[in-house]
């Protein structure tokens, strides 16, 4: 933060702050902007791969939807309510989550996946809305945008107790997922690794 302190005159008197700033809203805006057309367009006709997943197959599918969701939303609550106070720190949330975004743009279209055998879909009306274009969408799988996000949230959340009950609803999170049969094992723990090390690779380079 070069010496400043986490506040919005602070960070509004850094020019590299502001451009930053602006330059990461519009270019998430033109990415999610592009995401309907890209998911149906792109990813739903591409012909996909069936996975032989030992894990999914022990459980009977359930359908966790509502739980998921409380979970997702209460954490992004919690923790934006917090940074949007912090500029900085907000500042390198939306940086992750824009990296985070492209690179499922881009594994999706690599590792193209179709859905689990026994998929309970997950709707979520705003997500889909944005998103996919007003249906749900089963096919963006690899890797999970559920779990990579409330993963990037404990990341950036500066107080140590808050932090670690965001981590351990990570865990639920995932496993909520994988009995509803939302996503492939891969997903969840390529989510985990690939969200640590986009964290840790942009934090780094922060100081």
């Amino acid at each position: 933060m070069s010496g400043l302190t986490n506040t919005w005159k602070s960070a509004l008197s850094d020019k590299k702050f502001v451009l930053q700033f602006s330059v990461i809203i519009v270019t998430l805006v033109i990415v999610i902007s592009f995401l309907p057309w890209y998911f149906q367009s792109v990813i739903g006709p591409k012909p996909g791969i069936y996975i032989n997943d030992p894990i999914l197959a022990l459980v009977t599918p359930i359908d966790f939807t509502w739980a998921i969701f409380l979970l997702i939303y209460s954490v992004l609550f919690i923790v934006l309510f917090n940074s949007i106070k912090q500029p900085f720190t907000l500042l390198l949330a939306l940086k992750c989550y824009l990296s985070i975004t492209i690179l499922r743009v881009i594994s999706m279209y690599v590792v193209t996946l179709e859905p689990p055998s026994g998929m309970i879909v997950l709707i979520d009306p705003f997500i889909d809305k944005i998103a996919y274009g007003g249906a749900p969408f089963t096919k963006d799988l690899f890797f999970s945008g559920h779990v990579s996000t409330v993963m990037l949230l404990g990341l950036v959340e500066q107080r140590s107790v808050v932090r670690k009950l965001i981590f351990s609803i990570t865990a639920i999170l995932a496993i909520l997922i994988l009995i509803q049969r939302v996503h492939y094992t891969l997903d969840v723990v390529a989510a985990v690794l690939i969200t640590y090390a986009v964290f840790r690779g942009i934090n780094g380079r922060a100081k």
